[in-house]
């Protein structure tokens, strides 16, 4: 059997680890052994890599290997394992490998273990969990948030600005402009007499609509807004998301624009722009 914790540990002298936020007070773990028993899933490495370790009551332990980057490959090594008097080290053996791990701070759901390799001193951050699964959702939301700040790709937005065909859609063909004469939507046919959703890109932002369907006389869409700007990659609004309701007003010259952000809808008047 390959050594599967050691593996893992000199990968991550390349990646790091991301720390462990909670307001729980610090243990002595030397007063507090029998809070360890139990199932610790490390904060996932930046490869993917997301072990999850079982301190059993009996001394021994195990060792579930899982990377975020190969879901399904799993594998598990048993040792046992021993706390120091003073409550500092956990040593584990195996018959494939001995080693130490120092700990670094100790909580009743988070701990924080170092160990040295080659000279360096490598940190894992774990927390307490009910199951024997790894943190993945943690390592994908730091590879989307990653993503986020990079350039648009095409694959980041398939665009399909089309209208569907409904009796209603006469009535959204135009430009919509907000109060102060901003223009917000175009809603146009091509020659092919197609209905296109549209938006003419800005000094900063470009526009993308797709997933557009009726519901009842509403018309319901995904907007993208990103932009090719550099300094903007970090800003929230670039590659952002966002579901748009369009719908008719007893004033055929004006449509009710809303918008969701989080759990909260905004809802906005726009009025028909006359060529």
């Amino acid at each position: 059997m390959k050594k599967l914790i050691l593996v893992p540990l000199v990968v991550a002298m390349l990646y790091g680890c991301a720390g462990v936020a909670n307001n729980q007070a610090e243990l002595s773990l030397a007063e507090n052994k029998q809070l360890v028993v139990g199932v610790w899933a490390m904060m996932p490495l930046r490869n993917g890599i997301a072990n999850v370790v079982e301190y059993r009551a009996d001394g021994k332990s195990k060792l579930h290997s899982f990377n975020c980057t190969k879901p399904g490959e799993t594998a598990v090594e048993e040792s046992v394992y021993t706390i120091s008097e003073d409550g500092k080290t956990i040593s584990v053996s195996s018959p494939y490998q001995n080693f130490d791990l120092r700990v670094l701070s100790f909580k009743r759901n988070a701990m924080k273990l170092a160990m040295t390799i080659e000279g360096m001193e490598l940190q894992f951050s774990y927390l307490k969990t009910s199951k024997i699964a790894p943190l993945c959702a943690l390592y994908e939301r730091e590879v989307v948030d990653k993503e986020k700040n990079m350039p648009y790709r095409s694959s980041d937005f398939v665009a399909s600005p089309e209208v569907p065909e409904s009796p209603n859609i006469d009535q959204y063909v135009g430009r919509w402009a907000d109060s102060e004469g901003a223009v917000q939507f175009e809603v146009v046919k091509d020659a092919r007499n197609r209905t296109k959703l549209s938006r003419a890109s800005s000094e900063n932002w470009h526009y993308l609509y797709n997933d557009l369907s009726w519901s009842g006389n509403e018309l319901h869409f995904q907007s993208f807004a990103y932009s090719e700007k550099e300094d903007l990659f970090k800003h929230s609004y670039h590659k952002s998301k966002i579901r748009m309701i369009l719908a008719p007003m007893a004033d055929a010259n004006k449509l009710k624009h809303s918008f969701f952000i989080g759990d909260r809808r905004f809802d906005v008047v726009l009025i028909k722009v006359k060529n």
